[in-house]
């Protein structure tokens, strides 16, 4: 059973998916329904080939605490009714968390992809569900070896295996599609001279002041700004007064979520990526596109070490001081060793079907 729920585990599937099972096993897709908006969900299978899921539970907007109950409940009602051998998930979402908490009171072997990620930033949900997931986990995939060592420092030191990178195997797949003339000059922009911005974390989209910090260094900025809005973000924005000064400013486009494609083109294209997204962060320093990440922490430490991601949290001085020196830099030079061979996708299958062959809870 493959657990997926929201925008990014999407994209982390979709390789996967495509990978028969040895010993010919078959996926169980299940979508919670964490993200139920047709552009943030529907259309995302549908770009990528992903075949429905099996299931859908539908659980939509609640409060945390109830999503995540709702979420575990609706998983152990599937494991009861199709008997799969092992539960699979991604990332570090709620769906992430509740499909972890379902295989361990099912008593299903779990492997979580994406495991050893750490911000030490436990402000964060994500950080939790990354952490508790991974302790509830008898298989840990990690991207690479770093995230490895981060699961040994906890102790952790049996079921860790380094499969590389599902998303970084995505990106790379569609990259040949990824034409301005498609995706970035229809917009009224051109490759190089714009600043691509997302914001969707519950730490910055739930405070009021942190959005009008944005909105203020958005604002500020003279440079082209395509924001293509995250649902949680537009219903942020309008609460907090913030909307109409973006809106005033002629150089910010506000636009609806962008495709997957589409948001990869985008990012390809960027001057420069402003973001809080961990998947994006990802996506930007595979392109060795210059990003500032609107956070004081990131679980990619590497993108900074690099020199292609700068944490700049919500300041308006350091937001614009990162574009100035992003619109300077000229040269990128993709990562494409980070995709490694054997494919990550088959990397993850394999593991998925010797745990379901025998792995120990």
């Amino acid at each position: 059973m493959l657990v997926v729920g929201a925008r990014p585990q999407f994209v982390k599937a979709a390789p996967i998916l495509r990978q028969p099972l040895p010993g010919g096993g078959a996926w169980l897709l299940v979508h919670t329904g964490q993200h139920y908006d047709y552009e943030m969900s529907a259309a995302f299978f549908a770009e990528l080939d992903i075949p429905a899921p099996a299931h859908n539970l539908g659980v939509g907007p609640l409060a945390p605490a109830a999503q995540l109950g709702a979420m575990v409940g609706g998983l152990a009602d599937v494991v009861a009714r199709d008997a799969p051998a092992a539960v699979v998930v991604l990332g570090d979402t709620t769906s992430t968390l509740a499909g972890a908490l379902a295989a361990s009171y099912c008593e299903l072997p779990l492997a979580h992809v994406e495991a050893g990620m750490r911000s030490y930033d436990w402000r964060m949900p994500e950080e939790r569900n990354r952490v508790l997931t991974d302790h509830l986990a008898g298989v840990r995939l990690c991207t690479h070896e770093a995230a490895a060592d981060n699961l040994r420092r906890e102790g952790i030191y049996e079921g860790i295996e380094v499969v590389g990178d599902v998303m970084y195997e995505e990106a790379a797949a569609v990259y040949g599609r990824l034409d301005a003339g498609k995706y970035v000059r229809p917009l009224g922009l051109e490759a190089g001279g714009y600043a691509y911005v997302t914001c969707h974390r519950r730490e910055n989209a739930d405070d009021p002041a942190r959005l009008a910090a944005l909105a203020e260094a958005l604002a500020r900025l003279d440079f082209p700004v395509y924001f293509p809005v995250h649902p949680r973000t537009a219903r942020a924005l309008e609460a907090a007064g913030v909307a109409a000064r973006l809106a005033a400013a002629a150089h910010v486009a506000l636009a609806p979520p962008a495709t997957y494609v589409a948001s990869l083109a985008l990012v390809r294209h960027a001057a420069v990526v402003i973001t809080d997204s961990g998947g994006v962060q990802r996506e930007a320093y595979l392109f060795d596109v210059p990003t500032l990440t609107l956070r004081d922490k990131t679980e990619w430490p590497e993108t900074v070490a690099a020199g292609v991601n700068r944490l700049v949290g919500m300041d308006a001085a350091r937001i614009g001081a990162g574009v100035a020196a992003a619109r300077a830099r000229r040269e990128r030079r993709p990562r494409w060793e980070l995709v490694g061979e054997p494919k990550p996708g088959a990397r993850v299958a394999a593991a998925a079907a010797a745990l379901a062959d025998g792995g120990a809870v």
